[in-house]
């Protein structure tokens, strides 16, 4: 019994040492080693901790009940990134940021990170209200920003900064431009024009269908009249306010001696009116109250979808300026502070830690580093930079620390410059609205005309008709087919679009594509994945059937390299396995761009006992017992290792492929070599070979190096190519060739091609493009490849044929009514049932194409 009952004991003390300890903060378990016996409350982290104690002695710790109560979040520890947040009393900051109010205060807005429930909004506000000096602490949950609005005076915006993120809610800071509010409010402002219209032509067609029907079937005249007045009542909040637009755009055109679309469009609307209020008060006629409410909302309809697309297209280059970082860390007397970037002055010097953004042009101040600049010249692997060498805004550094001096800030950086030219080229555009409006002027003209003529005409044969007739002309001839037919052809033919994955965002886009006769493309991520990739590899161990062919055996693509699975990755030897191993884990360490290479091959654990980057040359290493080097020829050659000409055979073969190779000794003896290169896409010959029988003039222009551009080029048969291209004059070949009136598709993916894309009669971002040259494009094309492209250009060209078709049927079918109209043989109200039998007609004929 003793024995059972120590045994009992011993199980029950196990499972007990076995319960895990919960984290009195987050709920998370804590690690054995950070469990302490001396008090109740554990934690997982110092973060936690941190966290934990500063609600309890602000007494809030209610905020673990409601936390408890209203989250159904996965509890995460608390992230206090300790940062300085004193650069957010800059007056500059402040100047960029806060918005002045009343007493002195200012009010800013800051994005905070951890939001997940009800009760973080809590927590948020009640924490920054117990300070002295905040006034106001609202926090929109939905999108994770805080309002604040506090007195500089009694508190700085640094202290509250560092409150929230001391309980676990880092802030940063954001800012939405004038642009930004004032149209998020004309937005808001349709729809409410919208949703009163609706409203108001939806109750109006009750009332209607009792008119309509009795004017066949009898129905009381008291009661008629009351349905007209309810009717009066009921329209003229649409007339009076949504139908506002139209008649501000009448009255401008007019006052600029323009005949604008809304002019017919209001006459119509008024004259309807006028003709409904003279029925209604004289208890006679016809009314056109649902009529009119109905052509104002559906009016308005259309406008909110052209003013989307518009907008979708908008902010290219204000996103292209988010590259840049909002601050910098600012060198005075060997220390670094954290500045908000509007203060970074000419020969500041300021440092850039690895992973950053840089934040301005400079010069290079360090002995050396490695710079990623894909979002300026397209290159798909980083670059190395030596003492004196030019920085630019929006590079990526790559590996140790760099020191650099500014030669170049705000509007006069490289990436500022190239916003602008975006601005301009977008300016310089030649959208299908033009045509329309031209073609519109003269209709508007016509119609008034023949408008004025009708009532004329009638006043001579039958005064009591001529206004009937002229308000039947102006309603028939209403241009709503003529101004909507082709956007809302377009439209149907984005939505056939977008189901292919094919996304245009404006409606003239796919005007100006079935125009396009010359097509330049991008290479790095347009045509090839825009990655390293192991492509080809040489061990050591062939050189004695090399000795026997005369030439070295490599692992694959002997001939080219199109993105098919190299053999590299099934060596065909445990040596050659176990070289590659420790390659692929050493080049985890490195960080190097050519690390990329090596993603996902590394399967075994080596036990790595030294590491060491020499940089600009390559990486050293020992595992288990074994010495490696990894780098250039040159860097093995100056190590003591005999790199025989089997190794450089390899190299030369893989050159002519443009591929970069890389050498590895083990223990002083080269053992193997490896070919990296950026495949071709997937469906990139037959994509090119489509664009060709399509008679359409190919051209590839790139950032990278030419002899690698010229054999993408090789591959696909393309005869036009460049490499080493700017941006610039990426932007400069567009323009050369549109100037010369050749139209123009530019494809391409990368910041980079972001000017030319917006140039372009027609621009178009593949997959995989950053998030600016999708804007800036024109169309998106979301496959992988570009081998939907072809298929971009045939929906163009059919679609342009519906458009064409749907305006001839409308101004076919003006024709047809306006002489109906002018000879008395409609009247407003068949008028009124006639008038969207065009918008109809084109709606499907839209649909069908």
């Amino acid at each position: 019994m003793p024995e059972a009952t120590s045994q009992i004991q011993s199980a029950v003390h196990s499972e007990v040492k076995k319960r895990e300890v919960l984290c009195s903060h987050c709920g998370l378990p804590v690690p054995q080693p950070l469990i302490r016996q001396d008090r109740e409350e554990q934690f997982c982290c110092g973060g936690c901790e941190a966290v934990y104690g500063i609600l309890h002695d602000c007494d809030l710790d209610e905020y673990y009940k409601l936390r408890d109560e209203l989250s159904s979040d996965k509890p995460k520890p608390a992230q206090v990134s300790g940062k300085d947040f004193s650069y957010f009393d800059d007056p500059e900051f402040l100047k960029r940021f806060a918005l002045p109010k009343t007493k002195g205060n200012l009010s800013v807005q800051l994005y905070v990170e951890g939001i997940h429930c009800v009760a973080c909004s809590w927590l948020i506000e009640k924490v920054l209200m117990e300070r002295e000096g905040a006034a106001f602490a609202r926090l929109d949950i939905g999108k994770s920003i805080v309002e604040i609005v506090f007195d500089p005076a009694e508190v700085t915006l640094s202290r509250l900064a560092g409150v929230l993120d001391s309980i676990g809610y880092a802030p940063h800071p954001i800012q939405e431009d004038s642009v930004a509010i004032a149209s998020r409010r004309e937005t808001r402002s349709l729809l409410m024009r919208m949703g009163i219209a609706g409203a108001a032509a939806g109750n109006i067609m009750l009332l209607a269908v009792s008119l309509y029907v009795g004017e066949y079937t009898g129905i009381d005249v008291d009661q008629a009249n009351l349905f007209r007045w309810i009717s009066l009542g009921l329209s003229l909040p649409a007339l009076l306010y949504s139908a506002q637009p139209f008649f501000k755009g009448a009255w401008s055109g007019l006052k600029h001696g323009m005949l604008h679309m809304d002019l017919p469009i209001s006459l119509g609307i008024l004259s309807a009116f006028a003709i409904s209020l003279t029925a209604t008060i004289l208890g006679r006629g016809e009314v056109f109250y649902d009529t009119l409410t109905l052509l104002i909302f559906l009016l308005l309809c259309g406008r909110l979808l052209l003013s989307r697309a518009t907008k979708w297209a908008m902010g290219t280059s204000e996103k292209l300026l988010d590259l840049e970082p909002r601050t910098a860390r600012l060198l005075v007397e060997g220390e670094s502070r954290e500045v908000s970037l509007s203060s970074v002055q000419l020969g500041n010097r300021l440092r850039v830690l690895p992973g950053e953004t840089i934040p301005v042009d400079g010069v290079l101040q360090s002995e050396f580093a490695i710079v990623g600049e894909a979002h300026l010249t397209g290159e798909s692997e980083a670059v190395s930079k030596r003492a004196g060498d030019q920085l630019y805004a929006g590079s990526t550094v790559e590996q140790s620390p760099l020191e650099m001096s500014a030669t170049a800030v705000g509007e006069t950086t490289r990436l500022a410059r190239l916003a602008q030219m975006m601005k301009e080229a977008s300016s310089q555009r030649a959208p299908i609205v033009a045509l329309h409006d031209r073609i519109a002027g003269y209709f508007v003209a016509a119609v008034l005309t023949l408008a004025l003529i009708t009532g004329v005409i009638w006043l001579m044969v039958d005064p009591s008709r001529a206004l009937w007739n002229a308000a039947a002309l102006l309603v028939i001839t209403c241009p709503c087919a003529l101004g909507l037919g082709t956007p809302v052809a377009l439209a149907i033919a984005m939505g056939r679009a977008a189901r292919r994955g094919l996304f245009v965002k404006g409606q003239d886009g796919i005007e100006r594509l079935s125009r396009v006769r010359h097509v330049i493309l991008d290479k790095t991520g347009t045509l090839t994945e825009g990655k390293l990739k192991l492509v080809d590899s040489y061990y050591a161990s062939d050189a004695a059937s090399d000795r026997d062919s005369g030439h070295p055996r490599t692992g694959a693509s002997a001939e080219r390299y199109s993105g098919g699975e190299p053999q590299s990755l099934n060596p065909r030897s445990a040596e050659h396995h176990e070289i590659l191993q420790a390659v692929a884990n050493l080049e985890k360490l490195s960080g190097h761009a050519i690390s990329t290479a090596f993603v996902g091959i590394a399967e075994t654990k080596n036990t790595i006992i030294e590491f060491k980057t020499i940089p600009g040359q390559g990486i050293e290493g020992k595992i288990s017992s074994s010495h490696y080097l990894i780098g250039s020829e040159a860097f093995l050659r100056n190590r003591g290792v005999d790199v025989n000409s089997s190794f450089i055979e390899f190299a030369k073969h893989s050159a002519i492929k443009s591929l970069t190779t890389i050498y590895v000794s083990r223990d002083n003896i080269a053992v193997a070599a490896f070919a990296l290169g950026d495949p071709l896409r997937g469906g990139a010959e037959s994509s090119v070979n489509e664009l060709k029988q399509m008679n359409l003039e190919l051209e590839i222009l790139s950032g990278d190096l030419p002899e690698v551009v010229a054999s993408v080029a090789r591959q696909l048969n393309i005869d036009s190519y460049r490499g080493r291209v700017s941006p610039e004059e990426k932007i400069g070949r567009v323009e050369e060739l549109e100037s010369s009136g050749v139209t123009t598709a530019m494809i391409g993916d990368g910041v980079n091609d972001a000017a030319a894309l917006s140039r372009a009669t027609a621009g178009i971002s593949v997959a995989g493009a950053t998030e600016i040259a999708r804007d800036a494009a024109d169309i998106f094309v979301s496959q992988r490849g570009p081998g939907a492209i072809a298929d971009l250009f045939k929906l163009s060209k059919r679609s342009m044929k519906v458009v064409r078709l749907n305006i001839a049927i409308a101004i076919f079918y003006n024709i047809i009514g306006a002489g109906l109209a002018m000879a008395g043989l409609v009247s407003p109200l068949v008028a009124a049932v006639l008038m969207p039998i065009s918008s109809v007609t084109v709606l499907t004929i839209a649909a069908k194409g």
